[in-house]
């Protein structure tokens, strides 16, 4: 509480953002962790189906996850090809929105933290060499070590935040990224069997 004291009025707000990452980082892995992909073997199977023209079966296993569920139907649709190649492009489009949301706060979080905490240091650091300049009785350097430290508390909050934010951001834009590889892959596969087709 000393350090949050120290800090000066800056904490509070990145106190407050502190908060908000936290909240965005578990809900985040919450929706990661409770939404999963089919796992390997079905991807397997999923693939194998598309590529065989079976989409039937393809959106078969995909219904067995229901985030999922909206994919599986683009995929089965029996539209024209020109059709079906915006429908499953929506379809995909969803996913990266499903995946995408609030990980742009957090990447923004992740950027304003450090920038608030030097904000806070400058603070106090003019507050510091102010007091230092009216000292009648030469340089304290008790006193001025005493400022600069308090004055660089915020500096490292903000940092301790943003490493945290950027990082658990880079994570989920990975996992984002691979998880919407597949469905772009396989979506290609079935566009072009379509077209083939029609």
């Amino acid at each position: 509480m000393s350090l949050i004291y120290a800090g000066g009025w800056v904490m509070i707000p990145l106190l407050l953002i502190s908060v908000i990452v936290l909240a965005l980082i578990i809900d985040r892995s919450l929706t990661l962790i409770w939404n999963p992909m089919p796992d390997k073997t079905q991807r397997e199977k999923i693939s194998e189906a598309v590529r065989s023209g079976n989409n039937a079966q393809a959106a078969e296993i995909l219904r067995e996850t229901d985030w999922l569920k909206s994919y599986a139907n683009a995929l089965q649709s029996e539209k024209k090809a020109a059709l079906y190649e915006g429908y499953l492009t929506e379809a995909v489009t969803d996913i990266a929105a499903f995946l995408e949301r609030r990980c742009a706060l957090l990447a923004t979080l992740g950027r304003v933290s450090p920038l608030l905490g030097l904000l806070g240091t400058i603070i106090g650091m003019i507050q510091t060499f102010a007091v230092v300049a009216q000292s009648r009785s030469g340089i304290d350097m008790e006193l001025l070590a005493d400022g600069i430290w308090q004055a660089l508390i915020t500096t490292a909050t903000g940092l301790i935040i943003a490493i945290l934010a950027i990082l658990c951001y880079r994570v989920f834009l990975s996992i984002e990224a691979e998880r919407l590889d597949f469905f772009n892959r396989l979506s290609n596969t079935a566009i072009l069997l379509k077209e083939s087709q029609d």
